[in-house]
């Protein structure tokens, strides 16, 4: 597909990629957490710091949604 586009074109083409790569790994992290699963220091600590960074952001979502609905009971 990028072989065949523009270069301006290839620019979305790749920023679309990266967009559903993060939109899937925040998805694979989702799962994680709402399966009980766990991480150790290690882990966290060899994962690549966009991971990391995603990892925060899915995190303070889910504590952010959680303290809105407790607010509404």
């Amino acid at each position: 597909m990028i072989a065949t586009n523009q270069p301006s074109e290839i620019v979305q083409i790749i920023e679309n990629y990266k967009k559903q790569h993060d939109d899937r790994e925040k998805n694979y992290i989702e799962v994680m957490l709402s399966s009980g699963g766990s991480l150790s220091y290690e882990d966290v600590m060899n994962m690549p710091v966009p991971a990391i960074q995603l990892f925060v952001e899915v995190i303070n979502k889910r504590a952010e949604d959680q303290k809105a609905s407790s607010r509404r009971r």
